[in-house]
């Protein structure tokens, strides 16, 4: 009897041991099957329970895109009441750096806060997450709009609501890319839509009442109403896609397991998501001064009035609206990579070429048309390029990284463009110092970029080079091009021709 019982125990430790290798073959056969179908470009984890790349993720990309235009879209009109509170005495004895503190705290928060969405939304739900983020957004609008120090000010425009940006956002930036992967910069482009219209639509209605009623407090009302209505009926459309390898797949997740995966040491320690961060922090704080900065611009630099002010940062929200969408578009078309370096580059052009000399309101629109096209590129492609490396199960872990930083970097960035101005400057305008400020910055951006394309390069010929679609002169090649290390070998990869 024991003998028997023995016996079936074996059998059953070998039946269990031969599922497992049958399970593991086929997840080796679908990662290599993938990973020639998508041409090397991802995580080998991605490979397995390939996202579809559309079907309901396009419903919960618009719900995403009108949630943007409801939160990031209302921040976006912020350089209108920078330009009244700046140009009036609202706060008594509040300075110009008390007020970019108001939008550097709320970005700060917004980016630091990624990693507590994440953990609220894997142990809590999606609904139960964003419901949080809409009931602290709106507490801070009304807060704000009854605020009577500069103090109050920065706690509630500030501190609250950044804290509720941070919810909702990064909810849905976990959320979105669960969808998709080759249309993932697509996705999250046409996501970023909302971001430029609620832009160009909060600050019309931003000038429109502040000049109707002589302050900012209905007009922080207004948006408070409008985005939290938003924000409940598309809450309750968004799905949430969970693969079935992911790490938090898991019914009895204890919040001790969701904070490994949410701060995983692995994946943070990453050389590429390393290079990832910096390009993004640095695109990220060039391109906030860029936007609260270019109404005050237009008063104090080229003398225009508060309504020609107003329209430059329409134009500027309502091209980003475009371009975003755009700027996905092109990342697939030509390669998330290639696409953001010559973003990179072309918008550090546009600053240190185009932005340091022009004198007139005509030359500013044209200006701000060109730059909107693809200056949320960092917004866009910090997304895919950060997956990309990692795969779905390291993305939290990566974004609630990469965000401490970009945060950081958009605390000071409106302090730092602000204090460079020098109005003592009698042959360029007082942003000439800010100006060569934000180009270097896009131009560092850019050289930070080129090892990570070499490190990407690198990565899809060693995953390319054992499938069967290869030519053998093409195999050998990428064989011997991804084992060199010597300094020839890394600028051939970095530079290598082809869509990444």
């Amino acid at each position: 009897m024991e003998e028997t019982v023995s016996i079936t125990k074996q059998m059953g430790k070998d039946a269990l041991k031969d599922d497992v290798e049958k399970n593991q073959r086929e997840t080796v056969v679908e990662t290599t099957i993938n990973a020639e179908k998508f041409n090397g470009a991802f995580n080998e984890d991605d490979y397995i329970d390939a996202p579809p790349d559309g079907g309901y993720g396009w419903v919960c990309c618009a719900c995403v895109s009108a949630m943007n235009f409801a939160t990031w879209g209302a921040n976006g009109s912020f350089g209108i009441m920078l330009a009244f509170f700046l140009e009036s005495d609202e706060f008594p004895g509040a300075t110009a750096t008390d007020y970019a503190l108001v939008v550097g705290l709320l970005n700060f928060f917004t980016l630091a806060t990624m990693s507590t969405a994440g953990l609220m939304l894997f142990k809590f739900g999606y609904k139960a997450t964003v419901s949080i983020g809409i009931v602290i957004q709106l507490s801070a609008y009304i807060g704000a709009s009854f605020a009577k120090t500069i103090g109050q000010l920065q706690a509630t425009q500030g501190f609250l609501l950044g804290l509720s940006f941070g919810i909702i956002f990064g909810a849905n930036s976990i959320v979105l890319p669960s969808w998709f992967l080759k249309k993932r910069a697509v996705a999250n482009g046409f996501s970023h839509m909302g971001l430029g219209l609620g832009g160009m639509t909060f600050s019309l209605l931003n000038n429109s009442l502040i000049q109707r009623t002589g302050d900012h407090k209905w007009a922080l009302r207004a948006i408070g109403i409008i985005s939290t209505v938003i924000c409940v009926i598309t809450m309750f459309i968004v799905k949430v896609r969970v693969p079935k390898n992911s790490q938090f797949n898991k019914e009895d997740q204890s919040m001790k397991k969701i904070l490994r995966g949410i701060f995983d040491l692995k994946v943070i320690k990453s050389w590429p998501l390393q290079l990832v961060t910096i390009w993004a922090t640095l695109a990220t704080m060039a391109y906030t001064i860029c936007l609260f900065s270019l109404s005050n611009y237009a008063r104090t630099s080229l003398g225009l009035s508060e309504n020609q002010a107003t329209n430059i940062l329409v134009v500027f929200n309502l091209i980003q609206g475009f371009g975003r969408p755009l700027t996905g578009v092109l990342s697939e078309v030509v390669g998330r990579v290639n696409f953001t370096m010559f973003a990179t580059f072309y918008i550090c052009f546009m600053v240190l070429v185009f932005w340091i000399n022009l004198h007139t309101y005509a030359s500013l629109v044209a200006f701000v048309v060109l730059l909107g096209l693809f200056v949320g590129i960092s917004s866009v492609n910090i997304v895919p390029l950060s997956v990309d490396v990692v795969g779905l199960n390291g993305f939290p872990a990566a974004f609630s990284y990469s965000n401490v930083f970009v945060g950081s970097s958009v605390l000071v960035s409106e302090v730092i463009g602000l204090n460079l101005r020098d109005f003592s400057l009698k042959s360029h305008t007082p942003y000439f110092p800010c100006q060569l400020f934000v180009g270097a910055v896009y131009f560092a951006g850019l050289m930070v970029l080129i090892p990570y394309r070499e490190w990407r390069v690198r990565r899809m010929m060693k995953q390319m080079k054992d499938t069967s679609s290869l030519e053998e002169a093409t195999r050998t090649r990428y064989e011997k091009l991804a084992n060199d290390n010597s300094l020839r070998a890394f600028i051939s990869r970095a530079f290598y021709i082809t869509k990444i």
